[in-house]
């Protein structure tokens, strides 16, 4: 069972919730009474590489506490975690990989959208109705939501207009926020398989998977990424441009990003990896300006093919990485409904993930290695 214990906005500083934890979080034990307060017994320590979640024991209790930026204010709760929960909703594909990696796939009996499902299995149960589809966003049924008496639901907030964790915390189910989509690198979203078994009384095998995965993930990486630093990335490896327009405007991340850590651990020298912004927006024409120094093009939107490419975009013709064949796409394994399964498992694979995007940017005529056991989520669009 699943206790919430407390919530607090933040509008500046993280500080502040700190500062007064202890007046704003009250503990509850698992028939809601007032219980003591987890903040007298001390703060969870930090994990390695998570800036959003924390783990741990708090009057030897297992509690997570866990941080998410909800527009431009900072969202801090913290949970009780006590009789692993058999009956889940997990209302994102990140939910549902960690999930399926910790072999979990059969507490779940609600999902948002089945057809975004990759996992062949669970799409099936999806599909014969044994796994309720709920929706999401301002589509989702609470009346489903409810009738399927859960014993947690998963969700995330953005702050758009579209948020449905609102109403679903309306209802006072077991509700827990989970921003693992925040995080900065593989490696941070690789560690939230600890909150996932702490959670299911799996702890050893989520720790195991984690520092298995760490292990491989450092063994992957291209040696040069730890030295590099952001003005060297223009001198000594392949150039990557990430993104696409929409509307006459190129949206990329910002170089502190999780896909500018991801490219450079892979070798790749991302081209604006010395902005710190945490969203980048150009216009066409400033693309075009760096154009011919795009050696390799990656997450080219959501468009799979040349042809979609250029049909959305003509002038991506001129991009030396288009007219070079040198595109790489995450799309390369979808579930029966077309799901993306990057977005599902590849969260819970941070060194098969590396491993695969290396190739695409340092092989990236030759397209992916099939010989990889399911792994190419990475792909060259002008091959396979």
């Amino acid at each position: 069972m699943l206790n919430f214990c407390g919530k607090m906005v933040v509008n500046a500083s993280l500080g502040l919730f700190l500062a007064f934890s202890g007046f704003l979080l009250d503990a509850c034990n698992n028939n809601g009474e007032p219980a003591k307060k987890t903040a007298d017994c001390g703060e969870l320590p930090a994990l390695e590489f998570s800036k959003n979640l924390k783990v741990g024991k708090l009057c030897d209790e297992n509690v997570a506490e866990i941080r998410s930026i909800v527009g431009r204010d900072t969202l801090v709760k913290r949970f009780k975690l006590g009789k692993a929960p058999q009956k889940v909703v997990a209302l994102s594909s990140a939910q549902i990989g960690y999930m399926l990696r910790l072999g979990l796939e059969s507490r779940i009996v609600g999902v948002g959208d089945g057809k975004y499902i990759a996992d062949s299995a669970l799409y099936a149960r999806v599909a014969a109705g044994q796994v309720a589809e709920v929706g999401s966003g301002s589509t989702i049924s609470l009346e489903k939501l409810v009738a399927l008496q859960p014993d947690l639901v998963m969700s995330f907030a953005t702050g758009g207009g579209h948020d449905d964790y609102e109403r679903i915390d309306a209802l006072n189910l077991p509700l827990m926020l989970t921003s693992e989509w925040q995080e900065d690198s593989p490696l941070a979203k690789a560690e939230w398989i600890k909150l996932y078994g702490m959670m299911f009384g799996v702890e050893a095998l989520a720790d195991s998977i984690f520092e298995q995965s760490k292990s491989a993930y450092n063994a992957t990486r291209d040696p040069s990424s730890s030295l590099r630093s952001a003005q060297d990335d223009n001198k000594v490896c392949p150039h990557v441009l990430v993104g696409m327009s929409y509307g006459g405007v190129w949206y990329a991340p910002g170089g502190n990003s999780f896909t500018a850590r991801l490219i450079k651990d892979a070798g790749g020298c991302y081209l604006w990896a010395a902005d710190t912004s945490r969203e980048l927006q150009f216009t066409l024409e400033e693309i075009m300006k760096v154009a011919d120094s795009a050696d390799v093009w990656v997450n080219p939107g959501m468009f799979g093919s040349p042809e979609e490419l250029l049909a959305a975009e003509p002038r991506v013709k001129y991009i030396k990485a288009f007219k070079e064949k040198r595109v790489c796409q995450n799309d390369g394994r979808k579930g029966p409904g077309g799901g993306n399964d990057f977005y599902e498992s590849a969260v819970a694979y941070p060194a098969e993930m590396l491993q695969n995007l290396q190739e695409c940017i340092q092989k990236a005529t030759k397209g992916a290695d099939s010989a990889r056991k399911g792994f190419d989520w990475y792909h060259n669009i002008f091959i396979f």
